[in-house]
């Protein structure tokens, strides 16, 4: 097994773990065996988890994107300075756009397709 297959392997089971917490979380939640107050918001973030997963593995641009939409999605559910999906939705189109302007100012996807090429 190469370096590259035991980090995928290691990513794959913390991913998994924290899939199976998380639903976990939820379950006892939903069936009231423990009280998560306010644990239904916070599944945006799952987004800044992807983000700061894809920082770790160098992809800026992705990471900018996915944390910036995960606390545009926090803002709407907590309802921060009156955001709402529906009034705000534009901040969506400045997240991606952020993110496709530092993904080509850094070369990631460059890079990107480079590493997956046979």
């Amino acid at each position: 097994m190469n370096q590259d297959e035991g980090i995928r392997n290691t990513k794959a089971l913390v991913w998994g773990f924290f899939l199976i917490a998380l639903g976990m979380a939820f379950l006892l939640d939903r069936f009231g065996t423990w009280d998560f107050p306010g644990l239904g918001q916070l599944w945006p973030l799952v987004f800044v988890v992807i983000g700061v997963n894809q920082l770790i593995e160098r992809r800026p641009g992705s990471a900018l994107t996915m944390t910036l939409l995960g606390a545009w999605f926090l803002a709407c559910e907590f309802d921060w300075q009156g955001l709402t999906y529906r009034n705000s939705w534009s901040l969506v189109l400045v997240a991606v756009g952020a993110g496709i302007v530092l993904r080509s100012l850094t070369g990631e996807d460059r890079r990107r397709r480079t590493r997956c090429t046979p």
